[in-house]
């Protein structure tokens, strides 16, 4: 049985880890679906699915590009500095993610106060505190994997994901109601904040460096601008169907968009892991080593993941209508159309810059992809509804990494350098096709 035990080390501890994150988020939603429909009338359930939904995407929308500009830089940034640097920046990235979570918490709670005549203010209120006090813990779970905790890494990840779950569903399971579960959820987020502290005291260095965080800033901001404007959208869109649409609407929008989390994880930790190894090796000139581990990862994900996205093409509508209520299945269409983003997810121009530190294309890059985005989403809308808006969004995804890919040739690095072509060139033909198979076979 030994030959079967999984060794947990630097490559797939934090593709396990997002594997637990994005997971549970998609299994909350499956579990809000159901309890919506077997707890609550299915108007007043839908309502606490549309609820849930919009506080995810105002908080998200209000943290998203700065979270992940700082976590994602903190990798390759950390790997180039001497120990005692090391200790610092740890500290120092904390205060910064605490700063903002400050400035997205009073965001958050005015949003509350605006939406809906006030409606939500109790429910964000509350919320606004979580996004204060849970937001800056993220940088626990980039200490366990900097210090080779990879396995702590994985146990933090069972821990709080398994809390998350049980104190958001289980008081709706018993047909209480949102706030209390949202109340519940502060409970774990003032236990985590606690936790980093503790994580913070033992492996950084306790004080604040002005200097330190310019030069480390100066790296997160092209990052941060390239991020918030290439996922704005995903938010945009969100606020479009909620101010044009009913609460069903949006709900199914909501749950349709959501990719299958392996995708997500995958494109995210591969992106993070490697961009980390191409700036240790470019310290001794040595990137082109890192671009083929690159290449090597890339292949042997492709050949599951894009026949599962295949599979996935032609089974979705069905397991929409098993893991979801009536009410939700038409998101499957919604569904099959982000599935096509895993043609584009595929292809790591963005971690190869990252890596290497060329990250001030992202500006003109990420600028260039939202102008799309938006045109496509309007123009889009007029012609498939809600559906469109899907459409514009994996446009203008590969329209980015295309762009991001030819600015790396001009920088002497092919896309034959980090990209097994043939493969790419095979299954992103074969997905295509199934995809419109699928339009007429379901």
């Amino acid at each position: 049985m030994s030959k079967f035990k999984i060794e947990i080390n630097k490559y797939n501890s934090l593709q396990i880890y997002q594997l637990l994150r994005y997971g549970s988020i998609f299994l909350i939603t499956i579990i809000l679906a159901k309890i919506a429909c077997f707890s609550f009338s299915s108007g007043y359930g839908t309502s606490i699915i549309s609820q849930h939904e919009l506080l995810m995407m105002v908080s998200g929308s209000l943290t998203f590009f700065w979270v992940s500009s700082i976590c994602n830089t903190l990798i390759p940034f950390y790997n180039t500095c001497d120990e005692e640097k090391q200790k610092r920046i740890l500290f120092n990235s904390f205060a910064v993610l605490t700063g903002l979570a400050l400035i997205a918490a009073i965001a958050t709670y005015i949003i509350g106060l605006n939406l809906e005549d006030g409606k939500y203010s109790d429910l964000f209120q509350m919320f606004a505190i979580i996004v204060f006090l849970n937001t800056p813990t993220y940088i626990t779970d980039y200490i366990f994997y900097l210090k080779g905790k990879h396995r702590s890494l994985i146990i933090w990840g069972i821990i709080t994901f398994t809390a998350h779950i049980v104190l958001l569903c289980v008081p709706l399971f018993f047909r209480q109601t949102l706030n209390l579960a949202i109340n519940l959820l502060l409970i774990l987020a003032i236990v985590k904040f606690n936790y980093t502290l503790i994580l913070l005291m033992k492996y950084s260095t306790i004080s604040f460096h002005t200097k330190l965080i310019m030069e480390f800033m100066e790296r997160v901001m092209p990052f941060m601008f390239s991020i918030l404007l290439a996922g704005s959208m995903e938010y945009i869109n969100g606020y479009i169907v909620h101010y044009y649409f009913d609460e069903t609407d949006f709900a199914i929008f909501r749950y349709g968009v959501k990719e299958l989390p392996v995708f997500l994880i995958i494109a995210n930790s591969i992106s993070n892991i490697y961009s980390g190894e191409i700036a240790s090796l470019n310290k001794t000139g040595n990137y082109e080593i890192g671009l083929q581990k690159l290449k090597e990862s890339s292949r042997k994900l492709m050949y599951w993941l894009f026949p599962l996205t295949i599979l996935l093409l032609f089974s979705s509508k069905y397991l929409y209508i098993l893991v979801y209520n009536a009410g939700l299945q038409e998101g499957y269409k919604i569904f099959n159309i982000s599935l096509l983003l895993i043609i584009s997810r595929m292809i790591f121009p963005q971690a190869v810059l990252t890596g290497l530190m060329k990250t001030r294309v992202f500006y003109l890059v990420s600028t260039n992809y939202l102008i799309i985005n938006v045109i496509l989403s309007f123009w889009f809308v007029g012609i498939w509804g809600i559906n469109g808006i899907a459409y514009a969004t994996v446009i203008s995804f590969m329209v980015e990494k295309t762009m991001l890919a030819i600015y790396c040739k001009m920088q002497g690095i092919k896309f034959s350098d980090y990209t097994p072509v043939r493969e790419y060139a095979i299954f992103s033909s074969l997905t295509l096709i199934a995809f419109v198979c699928s339009l007429y076979l379901i």
